[in-house]
C-alpha cells in the first residue's frame, strides 16, 4: 500500500503572528520617524479654515461696507463652524475689525501664526499679530491699525 501525503492550503498560526509582528514594528518606526506630522496636519486644517474665512471676510466687508462686527458674526452660517474648526485643531482665533480695515489670525501648532488682513496680506507670521502696531482695532491718527505683521508664504 502506497502512502500519500496531503498538503493543507493556508498559513500556520506562527506565520501569521510573525507577519503581524513585522507590520507592528514597521508601523512604530513610521510613527517615531514623523513626530511632527500630526501638528502639520492640524496646521493645514487651521490654514484651510482661515483661507475660507478670508473669503467670508471679504464678502462680509463688501456687503456691510465695514468689517466691524465680523468677530462675532454668525452669518454666513459657516463662520461659527470655521471658528470651531480652528479651535478643534489647537489654534486660537483672534482678530481686529474697525471701519474699512480688518485683520484676523490664529496660532499654529508648529509655532507662529497665520494672519490675513483687508490689505490682502496673508501668510505665516513669526511676530505675534497681537503685538503693538499689528492687528489692533485701535485708532491711530484717525484710522485703525488692523494689518498683519510681515508674513511669508506658507
Amino acid at each position: 500500500m502506497k502512502k500519500t501525503k496531503k498538503f493543507l492550503k493556508g498559513f500556520t498560526l506562527i506565520e501569521l503572528l510573525v507577519v503581524i509582528a513585522i507590520i507592528g514594528i514597521l508601523a512604530s518606526v513610521v510613527l517615531v520617524t514623523f513626530p511632527g506630522t500630526k501638528n502639520r496636519a492640524k496646521d493645514a486644517r487651521i490654514v484651510s479654515a482661515l483661507a475660507q474665512m478670508g473669503v467670508e471676510f471679504t464678502t462680509y466687508g463688501d456687503n456691510n461696507g465695514s468689517y466691524a462686527g465680523f468677530a462675532t458674526a454668525t452669518t454666513p452660517a459657516s463662520l461659527p463652524t470655521l471658528r470651531t474648526e480652528i479651535a478643534n485643531n489647537g489654534g486660537t482665533f483672534s482678530g481686529a475689525y474697525a471701519g474699512t480695515e480688518g485683520c484676523f489670525f490664529a496660532s499654529l501648532n508648529g509655532g507662529g501664526w497665520f494672519c490675513s488682513d483687508s490689505l490682502g496680506n496673508n501668510g505665516k507670521a513669526t511676530t505675534t499679530p497681537a503685538a503693538a502696531a499689528y492687528c489692533l482695532a485701535v485708532a491711530t491718527g484717525g484710522s485703525t491699525n488692523a494689518k498683519c505683521p510681515p508674513v511669508t508664504n506658507f
